[in-house]
């Protein structure tokens, strides 16, 4: 199960997080801070650090209670070390619109 860092503090940029499991392209870590896709909101895009080498994270999704992040390339092994990164551009934008949806709903189901 992967802890969902983004829960307790959605301001986080980058975080350390451990390889727990790795399926080609998916990855799944003891904790992240990437958002999934989920009830209509888009997942976070960034990428993983490890030993010099750059992922990049193009899509996550919670399955069976773990996140499991795409990265774009091979290489990464069962208790690697990494540093998350999000594109915290992307990340504040899409929280954004998803607050204002939430008012634009609200005043149309008011009135």
């Amino acid at each position: 199960m992967t802890k969902a860092l983004y829960m307790e503090d959605c301001y986080l940029e980058r975080c350390k997080a451990k390889v727990a499991e790795v399926n080609g392209l998916f990855i799944v870590t003891d904790q992240t801070i990437f958002y999934p896709e989920s009830g209509g909101q888009p997942t976070d895009t960034g990428k993983f650090i490890c030993n010099g080498a750059e992922y990049n994270v193009v899509f996550a999704k919670k399955i069976s209670g773990s996140i499991s992040h795409q990265v774009d390339k091979e290489g990464l092994k069962v208790g690697d070390e990494i540093e998350m990164i999000i594109d915290w551009e992307r990340r504040h934008k899409l929280m954004r619109y998803h607050t204002g949806a939430h008012i634009v709903s609200g005043v149309i189901h008011k009135h």
